[in-house]
């Protein structure tokens, strides 16, 4: 989870902003960590920030505290292809009206897998490294 959040120390500087809403999700540990976002119509990819002491625990804000990147629009549509392929699959991530399609049968683990494999989580690196457009803290 380490390399997939963002310190505390990322916030300086930045911007709060208000009137963010959560799309989707990618990533989840207790809550959403990582996922798309909509910031005065435009979406973002959020990144969770943790209150990490130095100690190598992680904990969370409460609540919980987002960075949001801007993406551009072949990043965009990749990670809406990426989150609908999950959806597909039954894994879970949409927090948005209507809800993607799910397949009607349950995917097999070697499905499962091949998607893992098409969409690693090394893909969204690009994504947490993007221009910031500021930080919010979760509803």
């Amino acid at each position: 989870m380490v390399d997939i959040v963002h310190a505390a120390s990322r916030l300086t500087g930045l911007p709060e902003l208000a009137e963010v809403r959560k799309v989707w999700f990618s990533d989840w540990y207790d809550g959403p960590v990582t996922g798309v976002a909509l910031y005065e119509g435009r979406e973002y990819w959020f990144v969770m920030v943790t209150n990490d002491d130095g100690g190598g625990g992680h904990w969370d804000f409460e609540p919980r505290v987002y960075v949001l990147h801007r993406l551009t629009g072949e990043q965009l549509a990749q990670a809406w292809d990426m989150h609908r392929s999950f959806a597909k699959a039954g894994f879970p991530g949409c927090l948005h009206s209507p809800p993607c399609t799910v397949a009607d049968a349950a995917i097999d683990g070697e499905m499962r897998e091949a998607l893992r494999d098409r969409w690693p989580p090394e893909s969204e690196d690009d994504y947490k490294n993007g221009p910031v457009a500021g930080w919010f803290r979760d509803a």
